[in-house]
């Protein structure tokens, strides 16, 4: 607090009104809304909010309140609708809950969609078209990477965070063509900044093997994670732009299906491998590096409602799995398993754009598409 209240004297603020320190104590009370609202009072209050103390310290606090991102894309439309809402805390006492969603308007063209969960409060969009796109949720901040050019490749793209020079970067990866010999798998990286010119950058894969899909995505402490089949998983380290293989278990299928997904688990690599027609899912947890080691655990829940898919796990630990379909005549519910408990709960969400009033103030007929929801998402006032 010191070192803040003497960084922002240093640059010339000052103020006669209210003390520095009551006044930052005063801002990190408020709700992010109010503090992207409230920049335009003063130079003071601007610089407070946007010192990166500040914005430390509030990250730190919405750490501890992580929220549901939910996407939910209109095949009409062609517009893709962002929405967050509370994780679940885990009581005993009651076996369900309600909560409401908030829409966070990304105010993006049509044809973007988001397929990824958020990193650190920010989210990367993709377009039909080759166009990648950062987003921050909080502060409605839009950030436009530089185009890329696929020449009929398939095309990926991965949001990453490094802790340590707390940048963002952007994995894209050109799927191998196999058609076309003149067309070999590319590996490209962006540093996402809006204030110093971005550019993409080739990256060399030093391992010297290939792949021609890609599963899912979770980054853990400054790595991206994802899954290409034949039982490996790719692992970017954001800092160093090195990549390396992780091998899998042949028997898992965490890097070869959608019916699974690769998830935090108390800090480890973990995937979860889940089949609602069986009701069975297994978890498996990357334990040691250096001998490629996972260890398993199998559940069977005792009830599965209908068909289920997942983005990860809450802070209580527990993962949880929605259904994707859209039934606007229906509850959207979310469903969370305790991997310790086996047992499964389930909570509302309401105010999506499956209300009524909604679709009238948006002008959307009945929505038609899908619908994700991803954990973990955090509230940042970062602009970048």
């Amino acid at each position: 607090m010191e070192y803040l209240q003497q960084s922002l004297l240093h640059d010339g603020n000052c103020t006669r009104t209210i003390p520095l320190d009551l006044l930052v104590e005063i801002l990190y009370l408020l709700p992010p809304k109010s503090l992207i609202r409230f920049q335009s009072v003063s130079k003071l209050w601007f610089s407070t909010i946007h010192s990166k103390i500040f914005v430390d310290l509030f990250l730190t606090r919405s750490k501890a309140c992580p929220r549901l991102l939910l996407s939910l894309g209109d095949y009409g439309s062609k517009e893709c609708f962002i929405f967050s809402a509370p994780e679940h805390d885990n009581n005993d006492d009651y076996k369900s809950s309600t909560v409401m969603a908030r829409y966070e308007a990304p105010n993006l063209y049509p044809g973007y969609y988001l397929n990824s969960g958020s990193v650190n409060g920010f989210v990367c969009f993709r377009g039909v078209v080759p166009w990648i796109t950062v987003y921050n949720p909080t502060t409605r901040q839009i950030v436009k990477l530089p185009d890329v050019t696929p020449n009929g490749r398939k095309m990926y793209a991965r949001l990453g965070y490094d802790p340590v020079e707390d940048q963002y970067k952007v994995l894209c990866v050109m799927m191998l063509d196999n058609k076309r010999r003149n067309n070999p798998q590319e590996h490209l990286v962006c540093t996402v900044s809006s204030s110093k010119k971005q550019e993409w950058r080739k990256i060399e894969n030093t391992t010297g093997d290939s792949y021609h899909s890609v599963y899912g995505e979770i980054c853990i402490d400054g790595a991206i994670y994802y899954g290409v089949g034949k039982s490996r998983i790719v692992k970017f380290n954001v800092r160093s732009e090195k990549i390396e293989f992780i091998k899998t278990p042949k028997e898992s299928h965490i890097s070869t299906t959608h019916h699974s997904t690769l998830i935090n688990y108390n800090g480890k690599l973990g995937g979860v491998h889940y089949l609602c027609t069986g009701n069975l899912m297994t978890l498996w947890v990357f334990e040691d590096g250096e001998k490629q080691e996972w260890s398993r655990m199998t559940c069977i829940p005792c009830t599965w409602p209908g068909h289920l898919k997942s983005k990860g796990v809450i802070h209580t630990g527990e993962l949880m799995l929605f259904n994707p379909r859209f039934y606007s005549s229906k509850p959207f519910y979310i469903c969370y398993y305790d991997f310790n408990k086996k047992s499964i709960r389930k909570a509302e969400i309401r105010g999506l754009m499956m209300d009524g009033d909604f679709r009238r103030i948006h002008g959307i007929g009945e929505p038609t598409g899908e619908k994700l929801c991803f954990p973990g998402h955090i509230e940042n006032i970062r602009f970048l």
